[in-house]
């Protein structure tokens, strides 16, 4: 594929993923009346979800408020199984995005969220199933992030998607567990699962805790990054 292709293919990328982060709220009521219109049929609405899920999150919606949905129309065990798949659907298709556009493309969009790809080359090339796993698990990261990375570290498809399974799996659980506390007030889920949510990040982050800076440059926006320098 040659540079103009990649480059176009980049652009609009881009522009829906910057849309969609700049209208998350509207997106997010959008959602909630798009699948309130399916309830009367189960097996429709399943089907609806799954696909807002991957088509929303491959273009960097948040996962966590996707998740939220799930629990919202789902009983727990079947949002998460839902949500699983959405997110295993969204980083598949980024995963082969980036392994097609290459590292260019994917330098390209980290630059754009504050970060520099250099930083990260003594990380990913020194265990590429860890740090596509641990990225995976730390709350405030963005998924981009480790999908767009999958696709041009030197790790398989197969490893990847086992990273990625495993990585998202505690988040995906006391997310559920978390908008169920909230909807019935059950203040035990409320407890567990916000504990659950930090201390898998916290122990995430530990083994990164040398490249901690780096990471948060690269999961928030640049103008917050002020507050984490002396």
């Amino acid at each position: 594929m040659s540079r103009k292709k990649k480059f176009i293919l980049f652009a609009i990328f881009l522009v829906i993923s910057l849309f969609v982060l700049l209208y998350s709220s509207t997106v997010g009521e959008f959602i909630g009346i798009f699948l309130g219109y399916f309830s009367y049929n189960t097996l429709l609405l399943k089907a609806m979800f799954i696909i807002l899920f991957i088509a929303l999150t491959t273009f960097a919606f948040s996962v966590s408020i996707m998740t939220g949905f799930g629990a919202l129309f789902f009983p727990a065990n079947e949002s998460i199984f839902y949500s699983i798949i959405g997110i295993l659907g969204s980083s598949i298709i980024i995963f082969f995005v980036a392994r097609r556009l290459g590292r260019d493309y994917v330098r390209n969009y980290v630059e754009k969220k504050g970060g520099k790809l250099e930083k990260f080359d003594k990380i990913i090339e020194h265990n590429t199933f860890k740090t596509i796993l641990i990225l995976s698990a730390i709350f405030f990261v963005n998924p981009m992030i480790p999908n767009l990375l999958g696709g041009i570290i030197k790790i398989n498809f197969r490893n990847y998607i086992i990273a990625t399974f495993i990585g998202n799996l505690p988040n995906t659980i006391f997310t559920v567990l978390l908008v169920k506390g909230v909807v019935y007030s059950n203040i035990v889920y409320v407890y567990i699962s916000s504990i659950g949510l930090i201390s898998v990040t916290l122990i995430a982050l530990y083994f990164y805790k040398g490249e901690l800076i780096d990471i948060i440059e690269l999961s928030l926006p640049r103008r917050y990054h002020k507050y984490f320098y002396v």
